[in-house]
């Protein structure tokens, strides 16, 4: 497992390029890759229609009641992020990620793009992302050795 520091400087890549791919593409449609057959802004747009995201919201809010770490960790679990990962390129993974952050701090607090990314970037966030991700990686590991 890498480093925190080299987690945290990849975290801050990944959404400073996704916050560039989204700039980039300024509202034009995307198309997935060949090897995809959703992209993940189609997979969002649908979950976000069908209101897919409404419960993971309440829970991710009384999460964060507990601690930053508590609510990217209920966010890590969600089995709709477990088949973006799967079906799709890691910063293809990175863009869905930004944008459900982007829509939970609007739907949380009316955050806008710009106050979320820089709370995605923040310090605070980053070393909390990376504890979460520990966290959630050692808790799949023992219930793979002991389920």
């Amino acid at each position: 497992m890498a480093s925190n520091t080299k987690q945290q400087k990849r975290a801050k890549r990944a959404a400073s390029k996704a916050k560039q791919n989204r700039m980039v593409r300024g509202g034009q449609a995307v198309k997935a890759s060949a090897g995809e057959s959703t992209s993940v802004e189609q997979v969002y747009s649908k979950a976000m229609e069908s209101g897919s995201y409404d419960a993971l919201f309440k829970k991710m809010k009384e999460a964060q009641e507990t601690g930053l770490v508590a609510m990217i960790s209920v966010f890590l679990v969600d089995p709709l992020l477990a088949l973006v990962l799967k079906g799709h390129k890691e910063e293809h993974a990175t863009d869905y990620i930004v944008l459900v952050f982007t829509a939970y701090r609007a739907w949380l607090d009316g955050a806008d793009e710009a106050a979320t990314m820089a709370w995605l970037e923040s310090d605070e966030f980053q070393d909390a992302y990376v504890a979460a991700s520990e966290a959630v990686a050692k808790q799949q590991q023992q219930q793979k050795q002991f389920g």
